[in-house]
């Protein structure tokens, strides 16, 4: 059956399991695998449709980071003099003098800079978004309705987790992770076609 919304969704994973003792329990089953399609040590869920971009001011070293952030593709100022680069938070920096910031780390809910900014400066920040989760309020989504298997397989790992089926864990979890990997493929071979790209020890990949 096509998956198109919510509603389709939970019959699917209610059909799949062949349990009837878990179908009140399907919509916690389903908001389990949102947080694991974005939150996970194999690969998170990074698409186009997932793209936005923000801006605002600085006001001192930190800035909020904004709502449904999940990570970060590029961040800079705009003025035309580059990126601000990433460094990991043991790796920033941090100066006790002010000016333009240079680098940024992560920590909690915001965005912090090597140093203090010396001017009031425009920051333009590109990154992926949490997708608003599905519920009887939202039918559905772009993950559902391009990649309906990552909400199936993820639904139904957690089913299995719930009814302590080590089998079907594994085989689901095996779907479900296989799906986010052939989501993102699909969607990086859309985005920069059949161009080469440049490998870490500068060779060209296909």
């Amino acid at each position: 059956m096509a998956i198109l919304n919510y509603y389709d969704l939970c019959k699917a994973v209610a059909k799949r399991a062949e349990r009837d003792d878990i179908i009140e329990l399907i919509p916690e089953f389903i908001d389990s695998t949102e947080q694991h399609m974005y939150d996970n040590e194999t690969e998170s869920l990074q698409l186009r449709s997932m793209e936005t971009i923000s801006t605002t001011l600085t006001t001192g070293r930190l800035i909020e980071l904004p709502p449904n952030f999940e990570s970060s593709r590029a961040i800079r100022i705009t003025d035309n003099e580059g990126e601000i680069q990433y460094r990991t938070p043991e790796a920033l920096n941090r100066q006790s003098y002010t000016g333009r910031p240079r680098f940024f780390t992560i920590i909690g809910n915001n965005i912090e800079f090597d140093k203090t900014p010396d001017s009031e400066y425009t920051v333009e920040m590109q990154y992926f978004r949490k997708l608003e989760p599905l519920s009887d309020d939202n039918q559905t989504n772009e993950i559902l309705l391009a990649h309906s298997n990552i909400y199936l397989f993820g639904a139904l790992y957690e089913s299995a987790v719930y009814e302590q089926d080590y089998q079907q864990q594994n085989v689901y979890a095996s779907r479900f992770f296989n799906a986010i990997k052939g989501a993102n493929k699909t969607d990086k071979r859309g985005r920069y076609g059949n161009a080469p790209t440049m490998s870490i020890e500068g060779g060209m990949n296909p």
